[in-house]
């Protein structure tokens, strides 16, 4: 296969073997080929190996040794200088551990020293490199997809996604592209018309088999950690084999989870797209309306996106305040909690920052969201928009969100939708905000020039149902003083707190300003 090393049996091989417990202690490369295995304990053991070799040793002459540094030093300089491949130390045999001095001389020769478990016999390694010397022509596909499973640990590659793909095209003999959510191409290997094996993947899930012209593709849907790729294989020659593709797959599942782990470079790239693409449903002004909705429908939105905005905030003592122990502030700790569930009930929540917590959109129609809104946990408060399909809609629904979130604050409840929201909320959130807000301030100017006690206590006493006993005893006043209170207020307004219309023009007005609390 062209781009593949040499058909030898090498260090890799060996450390890949799950049952010998070995392990490269050194940095070295661990491609070398290996021509042989030999346990040998004596001085100048390199008279009696063949270059290409494996020597292996406990150590059992180094202690007696006046010098025994200097001894592990010259060990290793005698090894590189004959051309022997690596050298096997029988950890807890002699030694407790690999000397230092002679794992420090092998560093800076990049030497490969490799410890081995004591319960391991010597002859089992030497019996295992011999068969596998004189049975190689039967080792290229298992060799390869061991060293991508060693990948799984050791993964240094700057572009780990690019150095799989390129491994799984020499591996199957076709062309390889893995997209990520929203269809983008990550890496691609081979001449497959990656654009239109993408157009295929759309809206679409799981193990597809298709094909594009000439290709016959086999296409998989995978979900390491939050994130959701598609890893497609094509080829022009021949159906691809089952055999091969089903375990290239699995590697490619399980190293893409190692880089998920380890990096998250996937995980801040998707929040920051996701992120954009909120922000540019908020703005009602996407640069490009076609792009947004493409994207969308790539993270199975459908092809003509149904969606709701949401609105997120959480009481400063959520979770009791643990957040603390998990996460760097309280938006970290909910985005976390949030995005888990959604996750875990299988609903795409894209999120950003906003509004002094979070923004969303979610699909509309998806039962998952019901569930999703339903399980929230306590201390969040949740206001989604009426269902939505223009892009442009996105900054009036952004407020519908607002105000179903500050309807679920005042009823006490985790989540609301814009659609079942009160009639005031619902008036009041198709207003323009500055027109609303200037309504509001001329409304209440005369309490709001040095009268913030007054406000407070306006705002309190509607919120009591205007009942005077009930007010005096949360302030823990007199009936009379609140009675003057109320007087103060009708005098400095004009206004009589005994007139349906008044109440409800203060009540409103108040809305709008507890809306825009920085005005």
């Amino acid at each position: 296969m062209s781009g593949m090393l040499p058909d030898r049996f090498r260090l890799v091989d060996l450390l890949l073997e799950p049952d010998l417990g070995l392990r490269l202690v050194t940095d070295a490369d661990p491609n070398v080929g290996i021509t042989g295995a030999h346990p040998i304990e004596i001085e100048n053991p390199t008279r009696w190996l063949r270059p290409g070799s494996m020597m292996l040793t406990t150590g059992s002459r180094f202690p007696s040794l006046e010098h025994p540094q200097q001894a592990c030093r010259e060990l290793i300089r005698e090894l590189v200088g004959s051309g022997i491949t690596a050298l096997g130390y029988g950890v807890g045999v002699i030694t407790g551990d690999i000397p230092r001095s002679l794992l420090d001389e092998a560093e800076r020769h990049r030497f490969a020293v490799v410890a081995i478990p004591p319960e391991l016999p010597f002859m089992e390694v030497v019996g295992r490199v011999n068969a596998a010397v004189q049975a190689q022509d039967s080792m290229l596909l298992r060799r390869t997809l061991q060293m991508q499973n060693h990948l799984l640990e050791a993964m240094t590659a700057e572009s780990p996604e690019a150095d799989l793909v390129a491994r799984l095209t020499g591996l199957l003999r076709s062309s390889v592209v893995l997209y990520n959510e929203v269809g983008d191409v990550v890496a691609s290997a081979g001449g497959a018309p990656v654009h239109l094996i993408r157009n295929q993947l759309r809206g679409r899930d799981g193990r597809l088999l298709f094909r594009v012209g000439r290709w016959s593709v086999s296409a998989h849907s995978i979900s390491p950690g939050d994130q959701h790729y598609w890893l497609a294989l094509a080829s022009k020659s021949n159906e691809l084999a089952d055999p091969l593709t089903a375990p290239a797959v699995e590697v490619s599942l399980r190293l893409l989870n190692t880089i998920e782990r380890t990096r998250q470079r996937a995980t801040v790239e998707n929040r920051a797209r996701h992120a954009a693409l909120v922000r540019a449903l908020a703005s009602g002004d996407p640069s490009d309306t076609d792009t947004v909705l493409d994207q969308l429908e790539m993270l199975r939105f459908g092809p003509e996106p149904d969606m709701r905005m949401l609105v997120l905030s959480a009481a400063p003592d959520y979770d009791n305040r643990r957040w603390v122990f998990r996460a760097n502030s309280l938006l970290d700790a909910v985005e976390s909690d949030v995005s888990g569930l959604a996750r875990d009930i299988g609903l795409t929540l894209l999120l950003a920052r906003g509004d002094g917590g979070l923004i969303g959109v979610v699909p509309a129609r998806a039962e998952a969201f019901e569930s999703w809104s339903h399980n929230l946990p306590q201390g969040l408060t949740c206001g989604s928009s009426e269902p939505f399909t223009d892009p442009a809609r996105g900054p009036g629904k952004l407020r519908e969100a607002r105000w179903a979130r500050r309807s679920a604050e005042r009823l006490g409840r985790t989540a609301q939708r814009f659609e079942d929201v009160s009639l005031a909320d619902w008036l009041l959130a198709g207003r323009d905000p500055e027109q609303a807000l200037g309504r509001a301030t001329a409304v209440l100017g005369p309490l709001l020039d040095g009268h913030d006690d007054l406000v407070d206590f306006l705002v309190l006493h509607l919120a009591r149902d205007l009942d005077v006993g009930r007010t005096a005893r949360e302030l823990n006043l007199h009936p009379n003083t609140v009675r003057h209170r109320v007087k103060r207020v009708e005098d400095l307004l004009g206004r009589s707190l005994r007139s349906p219309r008044d109440v409800t023009d203060l009540h409103l007005a108040l809305e709008v300003l507890a809306e825009r609390p920085t005005s």
